[in-house]
């Protein structure tokens, strides 16, 4: 009877062992499965980080040359404007001018017809 435990007891262990041994099977390749994840995830975290730093290089050249385009613009307009600004004080004064000797025109023309008038008015 000892000899038929112990015969159950070696079975029973036998089959223990092969179970633990297959479930350590099971969770060495659950294992490696969840690395190969690991290292498949941290490859794309890097190639995305990679990818973002290229991004904002890109991006910083394009607002340097940008602000660099926007600066020269503000430049030649502003120089454009000053131009204009000379231009329209030379046409004010040009129209002043104008104006000032058209009142005088009239004002000489006035005083010509006022004295023709007299002229006429002594004739009859």
């Amino acid at each position: 009877m000892a000899t038929e435990f112990l015969s159950k007891t070696l079975a029973d262990s036998s089959k223990s062992t092969a179970v633990k041994d297959e479930e350590l099977t099971h969770m060495y390749t659950f294992a490696q499965e969840l690395n190969e994840q690991k290292d498949a995830l941290l490859s794309k975290v890097a190639t995305l980080k990679k990818e973002l730093q290229d991004w904002r290089t890109k991006l910083d050249t394009q607002v340097k040359t940008y602000r660099a385009e926007v600066g020269d613009l503000r430049k030649t307009l502003n120089t454009e404007v000053e131009g204009l600004r000379a231009e329209f004080m030379e046409l004010k004064t040009a129209l002043k001018q104008q104006l000032e000797l058209t009142a005088g025109l009239a004002s000489q023309e006035v005083a010509d017809a006022e004295a023709r008038l007299a002229q006429i008015s002594s004739q009859q």
